[in-house]
Order: structure tokens, then sequence, then C-alpha cells
């Protein structure tokens, strides 16, 4: 870098950071049903995938909910370069 040449960060947009958003993910018990849907118990169905099952489902219903209240945004009329930005 040159004699008074300063560093400039990244930009950041107004109201978004690229900090990891929270996932919210279910405590589920060893003899409760598993949350796949296969009607079997926990323990029998995805407990050795442990926590990275549970991640998953946690990404996946962040995504429906996520898709979910961009539908409503453009139904309010929201213009999409606003949507794109939502983060919840």
């Amino acid at each position: 870098m040159g004699k008074g040449m300063k560093q400039h960060n990244k930009v950041v947009w107004p109201g978004f950071s690229n900090a990891p958003v929270p996932r919210h993910i279910a405590k589920i018990g060893r003899n409760d049903l598993c949350p796949c849907g296969s009607g079997k118990k926990y323990k029998e169905c995805h407990e050795r995938e442990g926590s990275v099952f549970l991640e998953k489902l946690a990404r996946k219903a962040d995504k429906e909910h996520l898709r979910e209240a961009r539908a409503q945004m453009k139904a309010r009329g929201v213009p999409w370069y606003k949507r794109i930005f939502v983060r919840l």
C-alpha cells in the first residue's frame, strides 16, 4: 500500500450483518418419536447421527420459515431488492 492510502473494511448493508443466525435446535429425548416422521423412537432411528441430524432439521425449518416470510412480503408488494436481505 502506498503512503497515505487507507485500507477499507467490507461494506455492511443497514440491517444486515455477517454474524451467523442462531438456530433453534429442538431438544429430543431418546424415547421420543423421531422428528423424521418414521414413527420409530429417536434412539432407534437417528440418534447415532447425533446433533448433525438435528442441525439439518433446524436449517430446513429455518429455510422454510424464511421462504414463507418472503412470500408474505411479496404478497404485500415489498420490492425484491428489500426481500433478499431479510434475515429472521
